[in-house]
């Protein structure tokens, strides 16, 4: 399993949680998603999903998202 953290801005409530969750969950190879809203993070937990789609799905839920950390 691969573990990935970003860090990521705007987000204020559950339902902007809701929102980053569907579209990560939607990324090929993405099997959990936990979003962190007092420390602004999201983690990525899965098999082979590719960095550069994790990020773009948090910016398509309207949200900036930073480098990954490999957790």
């Amino acid at each position: 399993m691969n573990r990935s953290d970003y860090r990521v801005t705007g987000m204020t409530c559950g339902h902007c949680a809701a929102g980053v969750t569907e579209q990560v969950t939607a990324v090929p190879g993405v099997t959990d998603v936990t979003v962190d809203l007092e420390n602004d993070t999201v983690r990525v937990t899965g098999t082979a999903f590719d960095d550069a789609q994790v990020r773009a799905a948090i910016e398509e839920a309207g949200y900036e998202a930073g480098a990954a950390a490999v957790a």
